[in-house]
């Protein structure tokens, strides 16, 4: 785990417009094998851009995240304490997959 990659991910600004650097760290994430650790700076980043993907970057980490299928519980504790977009997605993604919950918790009682 590196404590600066998280960091940098949470604290992520574009430049000029450009979200390519983060799409090169969420690469760095998912190919070691702590990416649970990044996950928190994963979902601030996402509530600091509440209403955004990232020029379309953040799928790279919806779909890692996914992959490694260990991501729910941060997802409910994110979205229930500041629903973005990318996290009613990624809910209306597992609940659309034929799962009723997600770590415990009724979908439909998250997203109505």
């Amino acid at each position: 785990m590196n404590i600066t990659l998280a960091k940098k991910i949470a604290e992520f600004e574009p430049t000029d417009g450009s979200w390519l650097e983060l799409e090169s760290m969420f690469e760095d994430v998912f190919s070691s094998t702590e990416a649970k650790f990044y996950y928190v700076a994963i979902f601030n980043l996402f509530e600091r851009f509440a209403e955004d993907d990232g020029a379309g970057v953040f799928w790279s980490a919806v779909h890692g995240m996914e992959a490694r299928d260990d991501y729910e519980e941060e997802l409910v504790r994110f979205f229930r304490r500041h629903p973005t977009e990318m996290t009613r997605i990624m809910l209306k993604r597992i609940r659309n997959s034929g799962a009723k919950s997600v770590a415990g918790i009724s979908i439909d009682t998250l997203i109505s």
